[in-house]
């Protein structure tokens, strides 16, 4: 039970970062460190078919260079520390150079010949859909979840990339704002008579919606530093969870967990991106190892933006059907999410986030998130539900209007309470009070003056 509600206090990270004496990753430094810098990808799409860093290492002051040949080799549709096989976006990062001082490793970079091996490549999903639309992967646009009978009947599940491409009247139809009847998805489910629903409906409204992807961009970059002592690894990084970063940090550089000591002292934003470990990390820990020496991996600004993952588009269309008492009887949802380069795409929760807002009677949830050429993508601070909750905005206004009720009556009529559900499998929820908050912000405000 919280000691703070209704109280005044300070945080104890508050005073080191208003002064700014409290140390990030960066700020740490140790004897004999070096300083390692990314050379990343100019191109969106391709392979690494050599490396000449010969004239590199020549370079007073530089201590070594790191590949994807020093890592174990990441399969598609893997996020890799440093790409070689599977070049998917502008920006990714190809190998890092070490050198004592940091001006030396980034001249040293300028140093490096890399030939590669282009391919087609696709930023929207959308085209990638269409018949004979390029691919984000040779292999394909969509990772689609199989299942086969093993031992004893025992099912296998696994994943692979395929190639999936809608007719024409399909996308013409999603293009134009219409339901892309024909088209594949990857997820689906329904609750309710959807039919029945959309017959019953007073007024129904249809609209095609389009939401951007952006980068996390966190304060603090991924900057980090490491070294070995007796076998341990000592990272400084930057994640917004201990226990669910060490563990796989720890695969990461190969070594059971009681062997990694991370050191977090503050955080500069993470907003969903840094759960876990990113992929980078291993390059820090990894190259110091190797030169067995403390490495600072210095993650720019720019850099930041290409890596730091970012919240997953969506194109859709959405159709509601509301009675004539304000009830939402049905609602009929498609949603291509653009994943990027590693498929991130949260379409089933910005449908879970339909049913919160409006507890309609029936529902069908369509979805396909499809890889492009893009910049990872991931978790963003309600991921799915942000995004829907801008789409529902309008559309919820335009539905009260349809029926002349007035706005904050449509919403409380539809609202969730303790007693609702959620998703696609219509799941309990804990506790929910928002019939509540829209009474009080309608005093509040005045709504009824």
């Amino acid at each position: 039970m919280s000691t703070h509600i209704g109280k005044d206090f300070i945080p104890p990270d508050v005073p080191g970062k208003v002064t700014g004496e409290i140390k990030y990753a960066e700020d740490y430094k140790r004897e004999g460190m070096v300083f390692a810098r990314l050379l990343t990808s100019p191109m969106p799409s391709g392979r690494v078919v050599n490396i000449d860093a010969s004239e590199a290492l020549r370079m007073d002051g530089v201590v070594g260079v790191f590949t994807a040949d020093d890592l174990p080799p990441v399969p598609p549709p893997g996020n890799p520390a440093l790409a070689s096989e599977y070049v998917t976006y502008v920006g990714q990062p190809i190998l890092a150079v070490a050198a004592i001082s940091e001006e030396i490793a980034e001249s040293a970079i300028d140093k490096i010949r890399i030939d590669f091996e282009r391919r087609d490549f696709v930023v929207d999903p959308i085209e990638s859909l269409s018949p004979g639309g390029s691919n984000a992967y040779p292999e394909g646009n969509v990772l689609v979840r199989t299942q086969e009978e093993g031992p004893e009947g025992a099912p296998i599940v696994g994943a692979e990339i395929r190639d999936i491409k809608w007719p024409q009247s399909a996308i013409d139809a999603i293009k134009s704002g219409k339901e892309p009847v024909g088209g594949e998805f990857t997820t689906e489910w329904a609750f309710g008579d959807l039919d029945a629903g959309f017959a019953d409906a007073a007024a129904i409204i249809e609209e095609p919606f389009v939401t951007i992807g952006y980068p996390h961009h966190s304060l603090e970059a991924r900057t980090g530093m490491a070294y070995w002592e007796n076998g341990k690894c000592y990272f400084h990084g930057s994640s917004q969870s201990q226990s669910a970063n060490n563990a796989g940090l720890a695969r990461m550089l190969g070594i059971d967990l009681a062997d990694l000591v991370f050191i977090n002292e503050a955080t500069g934003g993470g907003f969903g991106s840094k759960i876990g470990p990113y992929p980078f990390m291993a390059i820090t820990g990894n190259f110091a190892r190797v030169l067995n020496r403390p490495v600072q991996l210095r993650i720019t600004r720019e850099q930041e933006f290409y890596i730091g993952s970012a919240r997953s588009g969506m194109q859709g269309w959405i159709k509601v059907g509301v009675k004539a008492d304000g009830k939402v009887s049905a609602v009929d949802l498609v949603i291509v999410n653009d994943g990027g380069a590693t498929g991130g795409g949260s379409g089933n929760s910005s449908a879970q986030h339909v049913t919160v807002a409006y507890q309609p009677e029936s529902m069908r949830y369509r979805g396909i998130s499809v890889y492009t050429n893009t910049t990872p993508r991931g978790a963003q601070r309600g991921p799915g539900q942000n995004e829907m909750a801008a789409v529902l905005a309008p559309m919820t206004d335009k539905a009260a209007a349809a029926i002349n009720m007035d706005r904050v009556a449509f919403r409380t009529r539809n609202v969730l309470d303790s007693d609702g559900f959620q998703g696609g499998s219509q799941g309990p929820v804990t506790s929910a009070f928002v019939r509540e908050a829209l009474a009080q912000g309608a005093r509040t405000f005045g709504w009824d003056e």
